[in-house]
């Protein structure tokens, strides 16, 4: 999917009575008044009768930080969700060079389309952040056109107010009915100019908002099109294919590299997981001595493995278990087998206070739990354990 660039977008966009868009967002909060002369003619009377000219340019003031910090997140989003792409297809690459078979065509073909979803929302999240700077590009260019315009308004009442005045006999500290009409006038020929470039800027705008709106919808196709083929097997087109993660007497195998450990290996440990409950009492025993009951445990259990929440970690709302760990399901194996990790038993503290904290507030945000753990100072280091030669070794 190609994906524009901010200005490229943006004129694709905009009205065009507002002529070329380009620039930066400096423009949009630069501080620039020019009616601020007419403070210094020392007219009082004259102010109350220019303010729809102020509040014209006081209404486009905006805030470019925000806008670009703003944009600046989803441009981050588009990086490190380009990153993964290339890292993913490096994976595939190396790692299913000697696979043969209808197999192996399978996996590839499955991984294919999980590339293809990653490139899709790399260039969404990149046209989203392209959309939003060029928002702000186009109020910058209005608010610049009108302070233009205004300069040309006080210019042109600078040239024709002391003659108004002197055809009344009038100096300029005062006026007559006849002077305020003519300068209503003046400001009411000005006014209507300047609403005609608004006018086209929130015409442009909604054209954006609309650009914007299916990016997003976009976006959403392809996060729910990779989400299931996450949990799909890659095998299964294939009429002779076998389960892609084998269990043997009741143990799964340790995963075949770096791809099976991440997508496949820990989704089929956390279906073991879900089905039987059978090491719950090892576990209990394994964690009695760290202050855990067996209650505790099965809390526990049912948080990670079982529980549908409110995930909303990342900004979209979906009511779901929780995604297939690696490093959480190699946990659950050490405490199960009784030799856990320093990391298992933080594992288990921060998951304990989640769940009592989302059954004590009755809130099911998941965003809002963690972050509270994480602030109560339950932490969890998922690499602990690999970074002390325990568990699957990740090639990168």
């Amino acid at each position: 999917m190609a994906v524009p660039t901010s200005l490229d977008l943006t004129a694709s966009a905009f009205d065009g009575t507002l002529g070329s868009v380009g620039g930066t967002l400096d423009l949009l909060g630069t501080v620039l008044d020019p009616l601020g002369s007419l403070v210094a003619w020392g007219v009082g009377w004259l102010m109350e009768h220019v303010r729809p000219l102020r509040e014209a340019l006081d209404w486009l003031a905006g805030q470019p930080d925000e806008i670009a910090a703003h944009a600046a997140t989803w441009r981050n989003v588009a990086t490190a969700t380009t990153a993964t792409l290339q890292h993913y297809a490096d994976a595939i690459r190396d790692q299913t060079t000697g696979w043969s078979g209808t197999s192996g065509d399978a996996y590839r073909h499955h991984a294919a389309q999980q590339l293809d979803a990653l490139g899709g929302i790399a260039n969404a999240t990149e046209g989203i952040s392209y959309a939003v700077e060029g928002a702000g590009l186009l109020v910058g260019l209005v608010r610049g056109i009108v302070r233009d315009l205004i300069a040309q308004f006080v210019a042109t009442l600078a040239a024709r107010l002391p003659q108004w005045l002197a055809e009344e006999g009038l100096t300029l500290g005062f006026a007559t009915p006849v002077v305020i009409s003519q300068v209503s006038a003046l400001v009411a020929k000005w006014v209507n100019r300047i609403q005609g470039f608004i006018r086209a800027l929130l015409n442009s705008l909604r054209r954006l908002n609309g650009k914007i709106t299916d990016l997003s919808r976009i976006l959403d196709e392809l996060k729910n099109k990779l989400g299931r083929l996450s949990r799909s097997d890659p095998t299964t087109s294939t009429s002779d294919a076998t389960a892609w993660i084998r269990q043997t007497g009741g143990e799964l195998r340790r995963p075949r590299g770096d791809i099976d450990f991440e997508e496949y290996w820990a989704d089929h440990a956390y279906e073991t997981f879900r089905a039987s409950d059978d090491e719950l009492p090892a576990i209990a025993a394994t964690a009695q001595e760290y202050g855990f009951s067996p209650d505790d445990i099965t809390t526990i259990k049912n948080h990670i493995f079982r529980d549908e929440h409110l995930l909303d970690l990342y900004g979209d709302q979906i009511v779901a278990r929780f995604d297939a760990n690696p490093r959480m399901a190699e946990a659950w194996q050490r405490l199960a087998a009784g030799n856990p990790h320093p990391a298992d038993i933080d594992l288990l503290r921060h998951e304990r206070f989640e769940a009592q904290y989302m059954a004590g507030t009755g809130d099911p945000s998941y965003g809002r739990a963690h972050t509270a753990t994480i602030e109560a100072g339950f932490t969890w280091d998922p690499e602990a354990a690999a970074r002390d030669g325990i568990g699957y070794q990740r090639n990168y």
